[in-house]
């Protein structure tokens, strides 16, 4: 009976170990992970073509927007349809300033975190609020209700490109979601990380630039309905 204990207290020792020796080197994994999905991508963020472009159309949408002047508006939109369209494109600048943009100033390396937050800002803030929340209905205006031919024309080419901006993180959404993902690195692995980084980055970065065109091409229209160039 006595030896039965003794070699039930080995047993269980020996699964104690296996236990604390499984779960340290789990721990030691996910710190090795936690070092390497920090590879850095060194750039100046505002140095960045795709950056400079983006925030360029950016700033022209303001100023196409600041023409605009409720009291001395007399064009073929109604006024009221137009103050709407005005605070639409607004609220697409301020969401092309939002916070995540705002922290990336001034950084001279991007992490593969930095592209996680920029794709969610670029789905929540850009895709969502902006495009679908206030662009959207450039995709279902009506000749009965809108009077421009030129966004009725080119209605069909608006909701392809609307619907291009929908999918453009796709493919990076799932890349980063494999890459959180905790397992031992090769050094193989380690450079897809950095290059993810780097792809990641260009790639995300290149959705903002499509999104800033597309508010562009709607503030332009504006722009010359409130200068009387009516299509």
């Amino acid at each position: 009976m006595e030896f039965i204990k003794q070699y039930l207290k080995i047993i269980n020792y020996a699964l104690i170990g296996l236990v604390f020796a499984f779960a340290s080197f789990y721990l030691l994994s996910n710190a090795y992970h936690y070092l390497e999905i920090r590879k850095d991508f060194i750039t100046n963020f505002y140095s960045q073509p795709l950056v400079v472009d983006f925030e360029t159309k950016i700033q022209n949408v303001k100023e196409n927007i600041s023409s605009f002047q409720a009291n001395a508006y007399h064009g073929n939109i109604p006024m009221n349809q137009m103050q709407v369209i005005y605070y639409n494109l607004k609220s697409c600048t301020e969401a092309f300033e939002n916070e995540t943009i705002q922290t990336m100033k001034g950084k001279n390396k991007i992490t593969i975190i930095d592209v996680y937050q920029l794709r969610e800002s670029y789905e929540n803030d850009i895709l969502s609020s902006c495009i679908i929340n206030n662009l959207y209905w450039t995709t279902t205006i009506a000749p009965e209700t809108f009077n421009s031919s030129y966004l009725l024309d080119n209605q069909h080419m608006i909701q392809l490109y609307i619907n291009s901006l929908k999918e453009e993180t796709s493919y990076l959404k799932k890349d980063l979601l494999n890459n959180s993902s905790y397992f031992y690195n090769t050094s193989i692995a380690s450079s897809s990380i950095k290059d993810n980084t780097k792809d990641g980055f260009y790639e995300v970065m290149g959705a903002y630039q499509k999104a800033a065109s597309f508010v562009e091409f709607i503030s332009n229209w504006f722009k010359n309905e409130v200068e009387g160039n009516y299509d």
